[in-house]
């Protein structure tokens, strides 16, 4: 039981993005204790407790981290790895899209945004506007890439094609 509240709270650490000072500020006003080794699994639950509050969610069984490949979801992960493919974004990790999904949806979400891109799959209309507001910067940047104008008169799909045709073979 306290092997695995200790995990929970590790990755709970891990997918919230905490730096080493705030988890550590987390475990001291939860407990007054800076270590999990050093906590009662009474203690332990309230850690999690206040990771859950702030948008951790446990999950019981390993998440397989393949999507379906015509999710919402798939396609933000899809376009981000292309953007950082292309140069438009320097870090193409998932803690990267987790940051700027959290930032994107912090407005629609009362102020908290979400903690990681996969948990917009329980929101699909929040994940249909993250999608779309992902579409829109690639687009603007693959157009300026071009030397084209933002006002330019092509969808997201034939930007697409312009832009690969105008990369260098």
């Amino acid at each position: 039981m306290r092997g695995k509240l200790i995990s929970a709270i590790h990755v709970a650490k891990r997918e919230l993005a905490l730096d080493d000072e705030t988890y550590t500020f987390v475990l001291l006003a939860a407990t007054g204790k800076t270590s999990c080794r050093d906590m009662s699994p009474d203690e332990l639950s309230r850690v999690l407790d206040v990771f859950k509050k702030r948008g951790f969610k446990v999950r019981q069984n390993p998440v397989n981290r393949a999507l379906k490949p015509g999710t919402v979801t798939a396609k933000i992960r899809a376009i981000w790895k292309v953007m950082h493919r292309q140069g438009f974004i320097s870090d193409g990790a998932e803690t990267a899209l987790n940051r700027w999904v959290k930032s994107q949806t912090a407005a629609q979400n009362g102020g908290e945004g979400v903690a990681n891109w996969q948990w917009l799959e329980q929101h699909p209309a929040l994940a249909s506007d993250v999608l779309e507001r992902l579409k829109r910067w690639h687009r603007r940047k693959m157009l300026a890439a071009m030397g084209m104008p933002e006002r330019t008169l092509m969808g997201y799909d034939a930007v697409c094609r312009q832009y690969e045709k105008s990369l260098p073979r």
